[in-house]
């Protein structure tokens, strides 16, 4: 069973002869925000799946007919675990909308605070949300429900029940090696349009390194070989949870003044590398999504009214796909691209290649806070929109991260953002395509009904975060949707 959840057996169906069981879970914790899942099993395989998102994201809404220059801050909030990179995907399309020409100290900076976000994040999930699954916790430690499969011996649990405890202060150091650049971590102020706001000193360069090197040290002597010894006691996690594989990534790391970027962008289908990505491509539709019903593709900014009674719906999340077919976004994505990781689309892979990439982002790190010059320029900023429209893309520590607007005398007109987890988690499409986490959880094979640890590892392994939205409530009403039926709200 899932930690802290409740699960339900529906009672068998029949599908062409076959029984088939539906077995629910909600919420799935450790994770970002609210998910429910349903799978439906027959024997003891998945022959179907549904992953839900419970929330509704409405910070599109909310930006319309304000000034240009509030998107960053705006956008940080609609999560508290990568708000950096929110605000980067946005300054990079203003950027784009006032032609500005970020010095290449301001670059630098906005790297070394972007991934200081993602080395906190990699390390919190690989500890707090996805180890649990794997070990046995001592009593009193939250966020674990029933101990089932768990293959260590009292010795190597007790080394990761140290790492799991030391883990914590070490993801602190990175979010305050942040700050010294960012102001504060989360929602930072130190990303403006046309670079940073604070130029780097000599004390606050050595500071940031002094973390960042405890943070390594951390990397090596402790997440690496307790993600090689995963890897050992769970080999079978390299065949569990493989979903299509084809991969996207919208390049990290800008270079200089230019538009380059350090890891590429381009997508790799059947093992063939498409560099570049192309924004056109880049559609959602609400075939299967809590939205007023559409039939076609929409585009990022095109704005569709919530409908969250539908009944041929399921979840808040639009299917969103890349010439017609949905992608894997996030780490292992960016291994395959671009240090031609060669394993399979499975659990383990996933899990592998967040810690390799912690790895070799802290390195970075360490070489950029190197090449800072106390005092130069890190801001260069133009007054006057110059463009109307445009698109700014990253990859944020889950996956690939799109901003589109839309200005007008430099007021928002529209607003379009596309998380990675809409990537990674996208329902049923107009195709009837599933996205990845359903793909991901079909055809898997289930040890033990009645404590199915195999989704929870399956899903967690994409590293979940569906806390970029609000609740939707109807006041008139006095309704919210919760789980797919109507429930009475507590009066307001």
């Amino acid at each position: 069973m899932l930690a802290g959840q409740r699960e339900d057996y529906a009672n068998p169906s029949t599908q062409g002869g076959k029984a088939v069981k539906e077995i629910k879970f909600s919420p799935v914790t450790r994770l970002s925000g609210l998910l429910s899942i349903d799978v439906f099993v027959e024997g003891r395989t998945v022959v179907d799946a549904r992953v839900k998102g419970n929330q509704y994201r409405g910070f599109e809404q909310m930006l319309v007919g304000r000034d240009i220059r509030d998107a960053p801050y705006f956008t940080e909030r609609i999560c508290g675990i990568c708000s950096f990179a929110h605000g980067t995907a946005s300054n990079y399309a203003l950027d784009i909308i006032f032609a500005d020409q970020v010095p290449v100290q301001g670059q630098l900076l906005r790297n070394i605070m972007l991934g200081l976000e993602f080395v906190q994040n990699h390390i919190r999930h690989f500890y707090a949300f996805g180890l649990p699954d794997y070990i046995e916790l001592p009593l009193g430690l939250p966020y674990q429900g029933p101990v089932v499969d768990r293959r260590f011996d009292p010795g190597m649990n007790r080394r990761l029940v140290d790492s799991y405890v030391e883990s914590f202060g070490i993801a602190a150091l990175a979010h305050e090696a942040q700050t010294i650049f960012g102001g504060k971590a989360p929602h930072q102020h130190g990303m403006v349009q046309g670079g940073v706001a604070v130029a780097p000193t000599a004390d606050k360069i050595l500071h940031a390194q002094g973390l960042t090197r405890k943070v390594q040290s951390f990397i090596t002597n402790r997440l690496l070989p307790d993600t090689e010894l995963l890897a050992d006691y769970y080999p079978d996690y390299y065949q569990i949870g493989a979903g299509p594989r084809r991969f996207l990534s919208f390049g990290l790391f800008r270079v200089g003044e230019g538009r380059d970027r350090v890891w590429k962008a381009g997508t790799v289908e059947a093992d063939r590398f498409i560099p570049g990505i192309r924004p056109e491509l880049i559609k959602e539709d609400v075939a299967s999504s809590w939205y007023e019903n559409g039939s076609g593709e929409l585009s990022p900014m095109d704005a569709v009214a919530p409908d969250p009674y539908r009944e041929d719906a399921y979840t808040f999340i639009k299917a969103v796909h890349y010439g017609g077919l949905p992608y894997e976004v996030g780490p292992l994505a960016r291994r395959v691209i671009n240090s031609g990781y060669r394993g399979g689309p499975s659990t383990m892979d996933r899990i592998i290649a967040r810690s390799l990439e912690v790895k070799e982002i802290t390195a970075l790190i360490l070489e950029w806070l190197t090449l800072l010059t106390p005092s130069a320029p890190v801001l260069e900023r133009n007054q006057t929109p110059v463009q109307r429209e445009a698109v700014g893309m990253t990859d944020a520590p889950r996956g690939a991260l799109l901003h589109q607007v839309l200005v007008e005398e430099g007021l928002i007109r529209a607003y379009g953002i596309i998380t990675p987890t809409m990537w990674n988690f996208s329902p049923l499409n107009i195709y009837q395509a599933h996205g990845l986490a359903e793909a991901a959880l079909i055809g898997t094979d289930i040890q033990d009904l009645d404590n199915p640890v195999e989704i929870g590892r399956i899903v967690r392994s994409f590293d979940p975060c569906l806390s970029c939205g609000t609740h939707l409530i109807r006041l008139k009403e006095q309704k919210v949707r919760k789980g797919g039926s109507r429930n009475n709200a507590a009066k307001l």
